[in-house]
């Protein structure tokens, strides 16, 4: 099978970020995930390098973004460092240049040969790659297909989508929606008004102000894992994202009770972060989000609209989600271990980083 050698791009070089763009778009499953705007927002969540990774055989190219994270730890008085790479947080993983059925798996042994060139060459211990639910990339791995042993196969659960092209126009709703889920909606729209910007509007960054403020309220009155705490600069870059980011809304005469964020690809859209208050539960503010960011999901053109999963499956997190009616799709990631030795003393640092807490899986 012709090969070239593995490309790295970079999102801060100015041409590399254009050309990873440009692939990106030109692509048959174009997601807001594989973007460098994406990725480059997403860096600073891991004080990170965030790069895209070109391989595969010339004939069924494919794109991974990656964040290299240069990490350290001291055991026993001793200084410990390396390098890994990971996906951005999301539900990114392989983007098929080429076309939009499943890769046959000659190919992607090709990419993981090309993978390993560039982790060995790049001093990469390991890198994680979180497959795209929608894309159902978990079938791309299934059991039994000749997969170097390097390639570790995490399952991490249900997660769900609403189909927005089968609409309920009378109700201006997704059709589903299950019984009591209707009756929040309908309590919402007549107690709250509802609002919505997007990336490339001129209040986009007072916008994302307003989101923070809420968003870390709700957080610290949940008393969140660190995992789902996100610095204001995180935010200010999300902007950068143009049309493709949306941010809805929800008010009690003046006073804000609830606010999503939304980001949309082609395709799919996807529910990114979401925060209500004590009034906003009272009134359905959470319900009301996700139908407006269905609106605007289809205003974009997508056919599905991505809320996710819960923190653990079958939790009351998870089951809001399904109760909008959608279809359940299965999210897992790959670790590639280029490295299995260093790999495996990482494993046994005391408190060690994901995903290398490997008794946790």
């Amino acid at each position: 099978m012709p090969r070239t050698a593995p490309e790295m791009l970079l999102a801060a070089n100015p041409a590399d970020s254009e050309r990873w763009s440009t692939l990106v778009s030109a692509s048959p499953m174009d997601d807001v995930y594989y973007s460098p705007a994406y990725a480059r927002a997403t860096s600073i969540l891991e004080h990170s390098e965030p790069v895209a990774i070109v391989a595969g055989p010339d004939s069924c190219k494919f794109l991974a973004p990656l964040l290299l994270r240069r990490m350290s730890a001291v055991v026993n008085g001793s200084k410990i460092d390396w390098t890994d790479a990971s996906s951005p947080y999301g539900y990114g993983g392989l983007l098929n240049l080429s076309g939009s059925e499943s890769p046959d798996p000659r190919d992607l042994v090709c990419f993981l040969d090309d993978l390993h060139d560039w982790c060995t060459a790049s001093d990469v211990v390991c890198c994680v790659l979180r497959l795209h639910p929608l894309m159902r990339q978990e079938e791309w791995f299934l059991p039994g297909e000749p997969w170097p042993e390097l390639v570790r196969i995490r399952s991490r659960g249900p997660t769900t989508a609403i189909d927005i092209e089968n609409w309920d126009n009378a109700r201006d709703q997704p059709f589903g929606m299950r019984k009591g889920r209707r009756y929040d909606l309908n309590s919402a729209r007549r107690t709250l008004r509802v609002t919505c910007t997007s990336g490339h509007d001129a209040d986009a960054e007072s916008s994302l102000d307003l989101f923070y403020a809420i968003y870390e309220r709700t957080m610290e009155r949940h008393r969140a894992d660190d995992f789902l705490r996100f610095p204001r600069s995180y935010f200010s870059r999300l902007a950068s994202l143009g049309p493709s980011l949306g941010i809805a809304f929800t008010w009690l005469n003046d006073q804000l009770t609830g606010a999503s964020v939304f980001l949309a690809g082609h395709e799919f859209a996807h529910y990114h972060l979401s925060a209500v208050n004590d009034i906003g539960m009272k009134f359905g503010a959470a319900t009301l989000l996700i139908v407006e960011g269905s609106k605007w999901a289809r205003q974009q053109g997508c056919k599905l609209l991505h809320l996710g999963g819960g923190m653990k499956p079958a939790d009351s997190l998870a089951d809001f989600k399904c109760s909008f009616g959608g279809h359940s799709y299965r999210y897992a990631y790959v670790i590639y271990v280029a490295d299995p030795g260093r790999f495996e003393q990482l494993c046994r640092l005391p408190n060690a980083p994901w995903p290398y807490r490997m008794n946790e899986e």
